[in-house]
């Protein structure tokens, strides 16, 4: 059959993409073809931030002015190609403004810093919900660093605001609060919280009053390792636990011996290793803050391929669980990573955070299990009455409905009238209804959407029509790229200003959904239905 010929061709060019994507990421080597896609907003920042420093980052800054220079398209967007943000080309032209006029310009441009903190300020206001964050009145220093406000923000925001604030302030005691709380805080590589925007406003924040010039160059340096050849900055240090979770749960499914895939070894090594000394992980091991969802998803990997649960990751998220049921995305910690210890308050409660969480949890003994039972009940509480489920870092409702089904169609058949409660039932059928009036002749949106989609849809077989899924494969079949990556989404959320794709997880979607549709081919085995 031609198709079965086609998605071999096309899982066999995703699969190489995606191995050389995760032996960079095991190397310490990832570049631009592999890692989140690069950012104006994020890299405006970034090479004001090296302008500002000046002498020995002349050559990385210039890269970025040029990069943002390339990528403008009447002004700039949240991501490459985007239409043009209000903001965002404010943020853009200033800083190209100050780097093509000499010293008088870049003067003139850091005499603008309440007016750049300002629009800074506005592009995290009501970024996620579920998240209040801190008025405009508590923003202003000192009040930014009473423990009260602070508190509203998980600690990875926490420098971003801080420094801000100390860019609008007028206060000279106000000032020398918040750079000593800045230099409290930095991390042991020079960045705050790993991440570009809080490390660029960070050094901003320091030059404010002056001096501090060994933590300056040390955060100048980080900032500049994490720039792409082609000038750009990503929106935030790489997703490597992410990718190499998932890379490794979904290989972990389709690959019966583990030489077809020989980096699989030492992925699970990686994961192992990354691993912070409460269980917990963050997103780029050592250094960055503990995040549940990445958590969620190297425990997963884990248990795909070891067959066994990692004790002390699972006792974490049972630990973090919400009084509600539902798992939110960044603990309070104490320490400094990988030294840590997680804590309450965890922020910002999520479905798609909590899909993960109950699948690093899923297990043989669920129906005992009340943390989670709790969690299941708190996520199908979240559906609405077109029978979809909202996300947090992803944008649209397919993203999270998909998953939804996904774990709900885990249950056997033989369980459905004595072991699953009517209501979860009930939410399979509506989400299964949401998911099939969402598509438009097997397509879902973007790559992401549409290959978690086939994938939700797939033990549902005999209620979905099977013309419906032979065009959702050519949809993905015809949106892969000559490098075997697929057509970018940029549905993922840093923030407001800060829209992003993540390459290798668009690829594992698409080959985890076309995996599974070979399964007809390969076994000749019809859908499971229920």
């Amino acid at each position: 059959m031609e198709l079965k010929s086609d998605v071999n061709e096309c899982l066999a060019k995703a699969r190489s993409y995606v191995a050389e994507g995760i032996e960079q990421i095991l190397t310490g080597n990832l570049t631009e073809m592999y890692g989140v896609s690069p950012s104006p907003g994020a890299s405006a920042l970034a090479a004001l931030a090296l302008l500002a420093i000046g002498r020995g980052f002349e050559k990385a800054q210039r890269q970025g002015v040029q990069w943002l220079w390339q990528n403008r398209r009447g002004g700039w967007g949240k991501f490459p190609g985007d239409k043009p943000d209000p903001e965002i080309t404010q943020i853009v032209n200033a800083v190209l403004q100050g780097s093509e006029g000499g010293w008088m310009a870049k003067i003139r441009l850091l005499s603008q810093a309440r007016q750049f903190s300002e629009m800074v300020l506005s592009l995290g206001q009501r970024v996620v919900p579920g998240l209040e964050g801190p008025t405009p009145e508590e923003t202003i220093l000192p009040n930014i660093l009473e423990e009260k406000v602070l508190a509203k923000l998980p600690l990875y925001g926490r420098p971003v605001v801080v420094a801000a604030s100390i860019l609008a302030s007028d206060s000279p005691e106000g000032i020398s609060r918040g750079i000593r709380y800045l230099l409290e805080n930095q991390m042991s590589d020079g960045s705050w919280a790993e991440d570009i925007v809080a490390t660029s406003l960070g050094i901003l924040g320091l030059l404010r009053r002056g001096g501090n010039s060994t933590a300056v160059e040390k955060a100048g340096q980080w900032l500049a390792s994490k720039q792409y050849s082609s000038g750009g900055w990503p929106a935030f240090d790489q997703l490597k636990i992410w990718s190499v979770g998932w890379a490794v749960c979904i290989f972990g499914e389709q690959m019966k011996r583990n030489e077809a895939t020989p980096w699989l070894a030492r992925a699970i090594d990686y994961l192992k290793e990354g691993q912070n000394s409460d269980g917990s992980y963050g997103s780029t091991p050592p250094h960055t803050h503990p995040d549940l969802d990445d958590t969620s998803v190297a425990l997963t990997a884990l248990h795909q391929v070891l067959r066994k649960q990692n004790k002390q990751g699972i006792e974490l998220l049972r630990r973090l669980q919400n009084p509600d049921g539902s798992w939110g995305t960044f603990p309070s910690f104490t320490g400094l990573p990988p030294s840590i210890s997680s804590e309450f308050p965890v922020y910002i409660a999520s479905v798609d955070v909590t899909i993960h969480a109950l699948e690093a949890l899923w297990g043989s003994s669920q129906a005992d299990d009340q943390t989670f039972w709790r969690g299941l009940n708190w996520l199908i509480s979240q559906q609405d009455e077109q029978g979809a489920f909202p996300a947090s870092w992803f944008e649209g409702k397919i993203y999270s409905t998909a998953q939804v089904l996904e774990l709900l169609g885990k249950w056997k058949l033989s369980w459905e009238h004595w072991m699953i409660p009517r209501k979860i039932q009930a939410a399979r059928k509506k989400g299964l209804e949401f998911l099939l009036k969402a598509q438009n002749h097997g397509d879902w949106g973007s790559v992401a959407e549409t290959g978690l989609a086939l994938s939700g849809l797939w033990r549902y077989g005999r209620f979905v029509p099977r013309d419906l899924m032979d065009n959702g494969v050519k949809n993905l079949l015809n949106a892969q790229k000559a490098n075997g990556s697929f057509k970018p989404s940029y549905g993922g959320i840093y923030a407001k200003g800060w829209n992003y794709e993540e390459p290798l997880t668009t690829a594992l979607t698409a080959i985890r959904a076309l995996g599974r549709y070979q399964t007809l081919y390969v076994t000749k085995r019809a859908f499971l239905g229920f």
